[in-house]
């Protein structure tokens, strides 16, 4: 999909690998940019680089729990850009831990930002893209825990993304004629993830602190937010489904595949029935 003079909004782009992809579209020619995030100064901030390199910019503080709030982003969007065609679903937020000890505060918290907001983001839109009858695309930031790579002291977090794929794969089978879909799947990013908690709400645990050890990896290991705005444009450019961030998650499918298909050929060493022999409601 071509980007040039195209309107767009990014989702948790005051920082991070939101901010890489506004960059990045400014970039590839983009006549607009919204940056949604929940934290204004922030948002704002990144406008003021787009501006630099001569693109619109307008910042929106977004909280992508509220459908209410996405709403009004929407609204804002059209009235300020004239006109949206890409949409980044990208905020979102992690709590770390054993899985057993997440409360009920984390799992709500982390659901309600990465899966809320992902549907919160494709309703508002997409249903917005679907009136205005012109080509449009909405990329979602899963992670590459979303095609099975459990991780440990995450699991609330991996459920998250796990429920964006299955979003994203869903939207592109009843929509894909009129909007194209991308899951951004990234691996070890340098991002503020490591302290999503200083957002956190009250009513939701409060704020907390990140972890130091958290932020060192990522500072070591992680690749930069802007490289990964550069590959989301080129995903979207290209139509592809899958975005990725790094060729190790190659071993990961494939490992999944492995399982599920040494599973089935244990189950039905025959093979499964015929299916002129299928009982109705029995397997």
């Amino acid at each position: 999909m071509e980007i040039r003079q195209k309107g767009c909004v990014v989702t948790g782009a005051g920082s991070g690998i939101g901010r890489g992809i506004a960059l990045a579209l400014a970039d590839a020619g983009a006549r607009g940019v919204v940056v949604a995030d929940v934290q204004l100064d922030r948002a704002e901030a990144v406008c003021s680089e787009l501006e630099a390199k001569g693109t619109m910019a307008r910042p929106f503080l977004c909280d992508v729990r509220r459908s209410e709030s996405v709403e009004q982003l929407a609204e804002m969007a059209w009235r300020e850009l004239g006109h949206v065609e890409i949409l980044c679903n990208n905020a979102g937020v992690i709590a770390t831990g054993a899985g057993f000890d997440a409360t009920d505060d984390d799992l709500r918290w982390q659901f309600e930002v990465n899966v809320y907001g992902v549907f919160n983001g494709c309703r508002a839109f997409g249903r917005r893209f679907l009136a205005s009858g012109t080509k449009a695309w909405i990329c979602n930031t899963a992670s590459h825990h979303a095609v099975g790579t459990p991780t440990k002291g995450v699991a609330t977090y991996v459920a998250t993304k796990h429920a964006v794929l299955g979003f994203a794969d869903a939207f592109r089978l009843e929509y894909g004629e009129s909007i194209g879909f991308s899951v951004l799947c990234p691996g070890i990013i340098n991002t503020d993830l490591w302290d999503a908690g200083r957002n956190r709400p009250a009513e939701l645990g409060s704020a907390f602190e990140g972890s130091d050890q958290n932020h060192a990896a990522l500072e070591a290991y992680g690749m930069s937010p802007e490289t990964v705005g550069k590959l989301v444009v080129k995903g979207i450019q290209t139509e592809e489904f899958f975005i990725w961030t790094h060729p190790y998650s190659m071993e990961l499918i494939e490992k999944r595949y492995r399982e599920g298909r040494d599973s089935i050929q244990r189950q039905w060493p025959d093979g499964p029935l015929p299916m002129h022999k299928r009982t109705p409601g029995k397997v």
